[in-house]
């Protein structure tokens, strides 16, 4: 009996003894095919967040006559995405750190993917905007938790480019929805369902809904974050899924995972708290030092992107239509919509499709902009974070306040097409959050700091859509003072810290 006792206390000490923290697991594990499979699985549904809002931008117009909608109803209705994850990033948040980010991920973009398709049915205004509503309400996870998920699979020197080419190729995949918009629009078809028609604009809305429910089926064979399954106490299922990751990397069997033990947290092992109780655990470290600072940083940094990209920028084409074809050569914008603004009102045309060169522009400059995106975020590691951030501010403030002075029609079509880029800083912004919060707080902290950020969405659409007309210049001098607000703030981040380098070769041996 006596030697049984010694032998569980040598395994237990052994256990101690060579258990290793779950960055150094994941180094150990690297980065391969597997952490690439599934940051592509998961930036699906940071684009399909992207294709739902500005969607609106090409199926309101088209469907304000069959829905008998007014030009203030379709503001509102614009800025409903934003509304619904203003009002969920919280509960979202507190979901996705005590169920798990892969249930949650899945089952809010399955049911955003269905009310979408479903909206597309709807007879009247008032049904197509409650459904569109509902579908709002299952964004907040989709538009935050892959930052925090992509963060978690990664060996932690790769986060920052990871994190930034993923966000890159959410601005690649804004290219999509007016390359849709242009083939499906122009379509002719009608089926009668009695209270309605089904036209083309109706098949556009099931079209953009679906990335979601691709996204949700794919990642519903996929793994679990295993930085979460620690915070769990799930100390198994975490080696299990780093043990796959390093089999499917290194090309090798999981067997060969030289790691056999993570080192766990002893507060893991205290008993859950009641559901108010565990609410209040998981936020109110968000709300008080340390964290607070950081919270409303990133948060403000993320309003000023979003005010601007999701904002003032759903304005822009608009504004950009009406420069091109309204003449006023030699004039700025503000001064042709001036002008236009004086012609009188000859009545509400319905339109049953889009002018081309709408769609070309819009879908241009969104490849563009992803190609930059896509060139500064590989040498991200370089640049930094941080300083990438100071500089696209700046260089974004200056494009804004520049509108105000652009007379030529080519250079204004540029600066506004240059708007989809200012995209790039989510990605740093949200990489800060992952890198100051700890694991059990982090998937709080994106949603919290991106709720913040879309009520800029919200806010930013409302003011722009009403100081266009009344105060031009004011919007555009406004908003550029955002982004310069928001470039002075980023300095304020902190810079990484020196990391302890390992031998992993040596270790390995050792384990």
């Amino acid at each position: 009996m006596v030697n049984e006792l010694k032998t569980v206390s040598g395994d237990v000490a052994n256990k101690e003894k060579n258990a290793v923290d779950i960055d150094y697991a994941l180094d150990v594990a690297g980065l391969g095919w597997y952490n690439i499979r599934y940051s592509l699985c998961l930036a699906l549904f940071l684009i399909a967040v992207i294709i739902e809002p500005i969607g609106y931008a090409y199926i309101l117009p088209v469907a304000r006559c069959d829905l008998q909608m007014t030009e203030t109803q379709r503001g509102f209705i614009g800025s409903i995405p934003y509304i619904g994850i203003a009002l969920t990033s919280f509960p979202w948040g507190y979901a996705v750190d005590t169920r798990g980010r892969k249930k949650m991920i899945v089952l809010s973009s399955a049911a955003a993917g269905l009310l979408g398709i479903l909206s597309a049915f709807m007879p009247d205004l008032i049904s197509f905007t409650a459904i569109k509503f509902l579908m709002s309400l299952c964004l907040a996870c989709p538009a935050a938790v892959p930052y925090s998920f992509i963060g978690e699979i990664l060996p932690s020197k790769y986060r920052d480019v990871t994190l930034s080419v993923t966000n890159a190729m959410q601005i690649f995949g804004s290219v999509f929805v007016p390359l849709l918009g242009w083939a499906i629009l122009p379509l002719t078809f009608r089926v009668d369902f009695g209270l309605y028609e089904f036209k083309p604009w109706r098949l556009l809305t099931v079209i953009y809904a679906l990335p979601f429910l691709l996204g949700a089926l794919l990642m519903y064979f996929g793994p679990e974050s295993p930085k979460y399954l620690m915070s769990q106490g799930r100390h198994d299922e975490s080696l299990e899924v780093l043990r796959t990751m390093y089999a499917v990397n290194k090309k090798k069997s999981p067997d060969d995972f030289p790691i056999k033990y993570l080192r766990m947290n002893e507060d893991l092992k205290e008993e859950k708290p009641p559901f108010f109780k565990s609410l209040a655990i998981q936020s109110a470290p968000l709300l008080k030092p340390p964290y607070i600072k950081w919270m409303a940083l990133i948060g403000f940094l993320l309003l000023g992107i979003f005010a601007n990209i999701n904002g003032l920028y759903v304005w822009l084409p608009a504004v950009l239509n009406t420069v091109l074809t309204g003449g006023g050569e030699g004039q700025t914008a503000c001064q042709v919509l001036a002008a236009k603004r004086n012609q009188t009102d000859v009545g509400v045309e319905c339109i049953e499709t889009i002018d081309s060169m709408t769609f070309i522009i819009n879908a241009l400059s969104s490849l563009v902009c992803a190609v930059i995106a896509i060139g500064v975020s590989s040498v991200v590691k370089v640049i930094g974070k941080k300083n990438l951030l100071i500089a696209f501010y700046t260089l974004m403030g200056c494009v804004c306040v520049g509108i105000n002075f652009a007379t030529n029609q080519i250079l204004f079509a540029i600066l506004v097409s240059s708007f989809p880029i200012l995209g790039l800083c989510i990605g740093p912004a949200n990489a800060f959050a992952v890198d100051i919060f700890p694991t059990k707080l982090r998937g709080m902290a994106v949603s919290l700091s991106m709720m913040v950020g879309r009520f800029g969405s919200v806010v930013g659409m409302n003011i722009a859509g009403t100081l266009l007309s009344t105060a031009c210049e004011i919007t555009f001098y406004g908003y550029g003072g955002l982004l310069f607000l928001c470039g002075l703030l980023s300095i304020l981040l902190p810079r990484p810290t020196a990391q302890p380098r390992h031998d992993i070769k040596t270790m390995s041996t050792k384990l």
